[in-house]
C-alpha cells in the first residue's frame, strides 16, 4: 500500500499540533480552562513557530484543525483532551438546554397572551370595576402614604395617600384589574399627538403578583445585573428620588432631536470587555422583562401595545455593536441559556432603583406602560419603624415605594416580582419611601424617541418624509 502524501500545508500544522502535545502548561490548561490566556498564549506561541498561514481565532478554529489532522500525530493526548473537552461542551448544551426548557415553561414564555377572563382561574384576579376622576390633583404634586408624615418637607406640595375613604389599596398579594364601567378607555396623547386613542376593552390598570415565583435565582440574576447598571450609569431624572437610568434607542437632547443609542456610562474605569458583558447583560435581562410581560398580562393590553409598536416601526432595543432584530441570552451564574428566535425588547427601556416621582403624566404613544417590580424589601425593620405610628397619625408607618394612580384613587402596595399595565396618560405618580426597591420597565414608549426616529428618516431619505407624515397623520386622526 503506497503511503500517504502529506503536503507542505498539511506538515506545519501536523508541527503546530505536536508542539501543542508536548506542552504539559497547554494540556493542563485546556482541561480546565480551554478559553483560558494560558491555553491562548500556548496556541499562539505554537502557531508562529510551525508558521501557520491562518492561525486559528476563535475556539472553534483550533478544534476544526485537531479534526482534520490530528490521525497524522503520532500520539493521542491531544486528542483525547480534546475530546473530553467536546463531550463535556455536550453535556453542559443539554443541561442548559434543559434548564432554559424549565424556566420558559415556569414563565410561560412564548405562549402569547390570555385574555382576562383566563387570567381570573389562572393567576386569582380579582376584576374591579372603577372609574377615573380626572384632574383632582396637580401635577408636581409630592405623594407620602399615611404613617410616613414625618417624610414631608415644609416647602413641597404634598398629598397623603389614600386621599380618603372612596380610595383602593390592593394589598401585597392581590392580583388585580382596575376596568371601568364604560368598557372603552379614553387617552389624551398629548402635545406630540392631540388626538384621542380608545381601547375596547376598558382596563385601566392590572396588577399580577408571583408571575416569576418558580424563579427566585431569575429574580436574584436581574437585581444583580440593575444593581450594576445603577452604579455605573446615569441617570435621567436627577431631580427626583432614587435612580432612573435609560436603555436602547435615544432621542438625544430635548433642542436637537437625535436617533441613536443611549450614552450615559459614567465609570470611565470599564474597559471595553466588562461594557460589552454589562451591555449584553442589560439586553438579555429587558428581553427578558418583555417577553414575561407578554406572557402575563392581558391579551387586552398586550395586543393594542402590539399594535402601536408596529405602527412605530421602531428597530428593538441594541447596544453597540450588537444590532440584530430577534434574540437574546441570560448569562446566569450556572450557564448561558439562549433564546435565538425570541422578541427583543422594543426601541427603549428604563431601570430604576429606590426611584420615586411626584405626579405626572406620561405621554406615551402606546396604550399602557408596563413594568416588573423585582425587588421590594426592607432592610432594617427597626431602623424603618413599620410597626408604630408618627406623632399625630393614626395610621402605622409603611415600607413606600408604592405606585399610585391618582385620578383611579388607587394605591398599589409595592412587592417584589409584581407586573402591571398602567393607562398611558393617567395621573401617576410613586410615593416616599424607606425601602430598596429595583423596576425594570421594558415598556415604556416615549414620544420624543418616536419624533427623534421620524425625523432621522426625513433627514435621511426624502422620499421617506412623505410617508412619514403620513403615518403622523394617520395616527392624529384616529
Amino acid at each position: 500500500m503506497p503511503k500517504q502524501q502529506v503536503s507542505r500545508k498539511q506538515l506545519k500544522f501536523v508541527q503546530f499540533l505536536e508542539l501543542l502535545e508536548a506542552d504539559s502548561e497547554f494540556l493542563g490548561a485546556f482541561e480546565t480552562a480551554p478559553n483560558s490566556d494560558t491555553a491562548w498564549g500556548c496556541i499562539k506561541a505554537a502557531a508562529l513557530k510551525a508558521q501557520l498561514p491562518h492561525p486559528p481565532q476563535k475556539l472553534g478554529d483550533f478544534l476544526r484543525i485537531v479534526s482534520q489532522h490530528a490521525a497524522n500525530v503520532p500520539s493521542q493526548k491531544l486528542l483525547l483532551a480534546v475530546n473530553n473537552h467536546r463531550h463535556a461542551s455536550k453535556v453542559i448544551a443539554n443541561s442548559n438546554r434543559q434548564k432554559k426548557r424549565e424556566l420558559t415553561n415556569a414563565l410561560g414564555l412564548g405562549k402569547g397572551a390570555l385574555p382576562y377572563s383566563d387570567l381570573v382561574t389562572k393567576n386569582n384576579l380579582i376584576i374591579i370595576q372603577r372609574d377615573r376622576i380626572p384632574d383632582l390633583y396637580k401635577c408636581g404634586t409630592t405623594l407620602i402614604d399615611h404613617g410616613n408624615e414625618d417624610l414631608a418637607r415644609d416647602s413641597e406640595k404634598v398629598l397623603f395617600v389614600p386621599a380618603d375613604d372612596t380610595w383602593y389599596v390592593v394589598g401585597e398579594h392581590e392580583s388585580i384589574a382596575f376596568i371601568n364601567s364604560t368598557g372603552k378607555s379614553t387617552l389624551y396623547l398629548g402635545c406630540y399627538s392631540p388626538s384621542l386613542y380608545l381601547t375596547s376593552c376598558g382596563i385601566e390598570l392590572v396588577i399580577i403578583r408571583g408571575c416569576c415565583a418558580l424563579c427566585p435565582d431569575l429574580i436574584d440574576h436581574v437585581n444583580e445585573v440593575i444593581d450594576g447598571v445603577i452604579h455605573n450609569r446615569r441617570g435621567v431624572r436627577p431631580t427626583h428620588g432614587g435612580k432612573l437610568i435609560q436603555y436602547g434607542w435615544n432621542a438625544g437632547p430635548r433642542h436637537a432631536r437625535v436617533f441613536g443609542l443611549v450614552r450615559n456610562v459614567a465609570n470611565k474605569k470599564l474597559n471595553g470587555e466588562e461594557l460589552a458583558a454589562q451591555d449584553k447583560s442589560i439586553l438579555g435581562i429587558m428581553s427578558l422583562t418583555w417577553n414575561l410581560l407578554i406572557a402575563a398580562l392581558p391579551k387586552e393590553v398586550i395586543d393594542p401595545v402590539k399594535e402601536k409598536l408596529a405602527e412605530a416601526s421602531l428597530p428593538p432595543m441594541a447596544s453597540p455593536g450588537n444590532v440584530k432584530e430577534h434574540g437574546y441570552e441570560l448569562s446566569l451564574p450556572d450557564g448561558t441559556l439562549s433564546w435565538s428566535t425570541a422578541e427583543r425588547a422594543p426601541a427603549e427601556a428604563y431601570m430604576s432603583q429606590n426611584y420615586t416621582s411626584p405626579i405626572h403624566t406620561d405621554q406615551l404613544y402606546a396604550p399602557y406602560a408596563l413594568n416588573w417590580v423585582t425587588m421590594h424589601e426592607v432592610i432594617d425593620h427597626d431602623a424603618a419603624g413599620l410597626h408604630v405610628r408618627t406623632k399625630g397619625s393614626k395610621f402605622h408607618r409603611t415600607s413606600g415605594g408604592n405606585y399610585v394612580d391618582v385620578s383611579l384613587g388607587v394605591v398599589v402596595r409595592c412587592a417584589k416580582d409584581t407586573v402591571m399595565s398602567l393607562l398611558a396618560t393617567s395621573g401617576n405618580a410613586s410615593s416616599e419611601d424607606d425601602v430598596d426597591e429595583s423596576l425594570p420597565n421594558s415598556g415604556l414608549f416615549t414620544y420624543p424617541v418616536l419624533q427623534a426616529m421620524d425625523i432621522l428618516v426625513q433627514e435621511s431619505c426624502p422620499s421617506w418624509r412623505r410617508s412619514a407624515t403620513a403615518r403622523r397623520t394617520d395616527t392624529r386622526s384616529r
